[in-house]
């Protein structure tokens, strides 16, 4: 028979009140090696931070002291010993006012001072936090209490991170973003109220003998405090998770509509934002038509979390300036005789714009390609390209016409492109200039190794 009544039982291996309380005096101390390891731990995660190295960070939830003045000011509310609780919250804002101030300190000197990642992780708080701050007092105060330690309470420092927020908090200040700051000190009240909570409501299942002589309404004062601050700490934490599912599910929807609708064989999306319901992408290759734009208007219409979304489509146009080769013409027409001028006129125009535009339009297509291609495979380093010219001869010996038939692209790449990536950059780069294209691919550390070299697709 299995002994339910002893399956929660907490005080079967529980340590004795005495040394209880004297692991607790010992962890909430600030003094000797306790604020040498505080110091160091503040160190060790604003370089993490600053790195956004996860493993620097551990490494810091790990040694950090703060959990001792936490839990400590749980046992004192278990106990009723106003004189405890208030030396344990000065130790315990000391050290919060010492990691901030070293954490400013080191985000002011050095030279890396955008925010990462694992800042940005810390500056929004949610209800899940709140959960895993009571869940990880609660594993703390239980582990703490135990005749022998066990490897409890370095999850719970991992878990409920104490020393990031702080640190993330002050590189808020060192930066003025303000809502780092205010983000990021949430994050720590969240996880030092709940575990407080936690680590008391472990005390009172224990019966920590009360300091004193204490009355009932001093009990229901107490509880009632409590109860408030959970509750104000609480419910920002919901609306704030409410936030981030509404954009967790609306950013889902958007990479829906990205890779269903907007799946064009010459046209790819190089990146987009949705701020202020208006989503803004970002197109490379072909140019959509007017009654593509309009489809894919309507088509955002049946995503439900997009409803009120604004479509705004960002792509490229090849404008060409007429304006140089206009100057040109006038410039060599004034050299002529004035009875002239007229037929030279036609014969410079018809010799000249062609000529101009195919090289104006060659020149703007190299642009775009080395600016766009990248993003679309990252291999390439350089491309060369431009239009091949064929002779046409008409019946007339003396009419001969130069025919625009063909798109040379020569692309250097650092690794060879695979058989289906080289197809989508020949589709692509012929979106581009909608002419037949002969595409050379060769590796930058091995020019004479061509790959399709001469080929048209």
């Amino acid at each position: 028979m299995i002994p339910w009544n002893n399956l929660f039982d907490l005080k079967g291996d529980a340590a004795s009140i005495e040394v209880i309380n004297q692991r607790i005096i010992s962890d909430a101390s600030i003094e000797g090696t306790n604020l040498i390891v505080l110091v160091m731990a503040i160190m060790i995660a604003c370089i993490g931070l600053n790195l956004n190295s996860v493993a620097v960070i551990i490494g810091a939830m790990l040694i950090s002291p703060l959990m001792g003045g936490i839990v400590a000011t749980g046992y004192g509310m278990a106990t009723y010993d106003a004189l405890f609780i208030r030396k344990s919250l000065f130790k315990l804002s000391f050290q919060i006012g010492l990691a901030i101030l070293s954490a400013y300190t080191y985000f002011l000197i050095t030279p890396l001072t955008s925010p990462t990642d694992e800042m940005l992780a810390r500056t929004t708080p949610t209800i899940w936090d709140v959960v895993v701050a009571l869940c990880g007092g609660i594993a703390g105060a239980v582990g703490n209490t135990r005749k022998e330690k066990s490897n409890v309470i370095p999850g719970v420092a991992i878990a409920t991170a104490l020393m990031p927020p702080l640190c993330t908090a002050g590189y808020g200040l060192a930066s003025g973003h303000h809502a780092f700051f205010l983000g990021a000190l949430y994050l720590f009240f969240i996880n030092a109220f709940f575990i407080a909570l936690s680590s008391f409501l472990v005390f009172k299942l224990l019966n920590v003998p009360p300091h004193g002589n204490t009355a009932e309404a001093h009990f229901r004062k107490q509880r009632l405090i409590l109860a408030t601050l959970g509750l104000l700490i609480t419910v920002p934490s919901i609306y704030l998770a409410q936030q981030t599912v509404k954009d967790t599910l609306r950013e889902v929807q958007v990479k829906s509509f990205i890779q269903t609708d907007m799946n064009f064989e010459k046209t790819s999306v190089v990146s987009y934002s949705l701020k202020n319901d208006t989503l803004t992408i970002d197109l490379v290759g072909a140019v959509l038509t007017d009654e593509q734009i309009e489809q894919l208007k309507n088509d955002i219409i049946h995503y439900p979390r997009l409803e009120g979304v604004t479509l705004s489509i960002i792509q490229g146009n090849k404008n060409l300036n007429t304006e140089d080769v206009q100057q040109l013409i006038n410039a060599r027409i004034e050299k002529q005789n004035a009875g002239d001028k007229e037929a030279s006129y036609k014969l410079l125009a018809s010799k000249y714009y062609p000529a101009y535009e195919r090289t104006t339009a060659d020149q703007e297509v190299t642009q775009i390609l080395n600016r766009q291609a990248p993003a679309l495979f990252p291999q390439i380093q350089s491309i060369r390209c431009g239009t091949l010219l064929s002779l046409n001869h008409n019946n007339d010996a003396k009419d001969e016409s130069f025919d625009y038939s063909c798109f040379l692209a020569e692309v250097t790449v650092s690794s060879p492109l695979k058989p289906y990536d080289a197809k989508r950059l020949h589709d692509w780069i012929q979106g581009q200039v909608n002419m037949p294209v002969i595409l050379n691919i060769q590796t930058s550390n091995s020019p004479s190794e061509y790959y399709g070299n001469g080929i048209q697709w």
